[in-house]
């Protein structure tokens, strides 16, 4: 009986965290930052593709510039 009347108090404090979340003034600036924080995240990993796939053009330009001095 002491597990079952743990379990209750836990989801009514969880629903309690939940609506305060829901009607307090700074879950949406939380949801701001979640979204910029993704965003940047998106440009970032953007930007790490096109170095990668330069460094890959510039590494497969030597290797055929090597095959022809090789003949």
């Amino acid at each position: 009986m002491k597990l079952k009347g743990r379990f209750n108090a836990l989801r009514k404090w969880i629903y309690k965290k939940i609506k305060e979340f829901y009607f307090d003034e700074y879950g949406g600036n939380l949801v701001e930052y979640a979204l910029l924080i993704g965003f940047a995240l998106f440009i970032f990993l953007t930007i790490v593709n096109i170095v990668t796939s330069m460094l890959d053009w510039t590494v497969e330009q030597s290797n055929s510039f090597w095959d022809l001095i090789r003949g």
